[in-house]
């Protein structure tokens, strides 16, 4: 299973104005809605805050208002803040002088040249990654680690998170004068349930995905399926939708998907247990990926999209114990 921030539109031009991306975008199942509000965001170069659920598509609205902009030409380079240590983030962010034997490192938005760098859950950065951040953003320059000399940072900043950043500044936990530089375009991303309408378009859209790489799959939905999956509440939101439907499909085998076909927690309300947390969603997806990955942790990573280091830290935060065949 590919992760769903790879479901992406590039633009081989890269000019803003390619109107058949324009199009595309505005009417993909996921992003035509917020589509004027992504093209809004595109037109500038400030700073922009995506605030959304996990799962919700903070990383297809980040790609697509890159896309859009006259930067598209240039790289999209992505950091998720929860993947690093205090220690390490401020070298991912502005990069290391090499010394003492250790290469170069070069950061994010050195890496990005003149394109856009997307810092997912950026409220998850500590206080000296937040420091390096506003500096960055204010000054337009980074210095890396080790040196002395500025370097131009001309990379733009679109950052996303799904907690209330502003809850965090009375306790300590984020910055108020970086919330202020990055939430100078503001974002909402809705959650699933709140369109429950356009479930059976996304579903159907993920289901097209799913059957490109897996010619066997099944095509189509039953319209009891349809019924459920619109019932269901998605706390996963996109994502736990894009994996229900690429987990229905691998069932069905290449048959119209019906109810029984759906992972049980979605069946009809008479027949469902509780309705499961994100933590649980994610410690059975997980599980999956590492049964289907028979163990390999570095595949696991792969397929779900981070790093290794993010998928160890999961570990040991829900307490699972991996396949040890080819855990490394």
């Amino acid at each position: 299973m590919e992760p769903l921030q790879d479901d992406t539109f590039t633009s081989p031009g890269g000019q803003k104005g390619d109107g058949w991306l324009e199009d595309a975008i505005s009417h993909d199942p996921v992003l035509g809605r917020i589509f004027p509000q992504l093209r809004r965001a595109a037109a500038s170069d400030a700073p922009v805050l995506i605030f959304g659920e996990p799962g919700a598509g903070a990383e297809l609205a980040a790609r697509a208002i890159h896309n859009l902009s006259h930067r598209a030409a240039h790289p999209f380079v992505v950091l998720d803040c929860a993947d690093f240590s205090e220690p390490l983030i401020e070298a991912e962010l502005v990069g290391m002088q090499a010394g003492s034997g250790a290469p170069r490192k070069m950061g994010v938005f050195e890496q990005a040249a003149a394109g856009s760098v997307h810092l997912a859950e950026v409220g998850e950065l500590p206080p000296r990654g937040q420091e390096a951040l506003l500096r960055l953003l204010d000054r337009h320059e980074l210095v890396r680690l080790g040196a002395n000399a500025p370097i131009a940072a001309h990379a733009r900043c679109i950052a996303s998170t799904s907690v209330d950043l502003r809850a965090r500044i009375p306790a300590g936990l984020f910055r108020e004068e970086l919330h202020a530089r990055l939430a100078t375009e503001v974002l909402t991303l809705p959650a699933l349930r709140e369109r429950r309408d356009d479930i059976p378009a996304l579903a159907q859209h993920f289901l097209q995905q799913c059957c490109a790489h897996l010619p066997a799959a099944a095509r189509e939905l039953s319209r009891e399926a349809e019924t459920a999956l619109r019932e269901y509440t998605w706390p996963g939101n996109l994502r736990e939708l894009r994996e229900a439907v690429e987990e229905a499909a691998m069932r069905a085998r290449g048959q119209r998907i019906a109810i029984e076909h759906l992972p049980d927690r979605i069946r009809r309300p008479e027949e469902r247990g509780p309705l499961p947390s994100l933590r649980d969603v994610e410690m059975r997806h997980i599980q999956r990926v590492l049964e289907e990955a028979r163990g390999n942790q570095r595949r696991a990573s792969r397929i779900l999209g981070i790093s290794r280091w993010s998928l160890s830290r999961r570990l040991r935060k829900y307490g699972m114990q991996p396949h040890q065949e080819g855990a490394e």
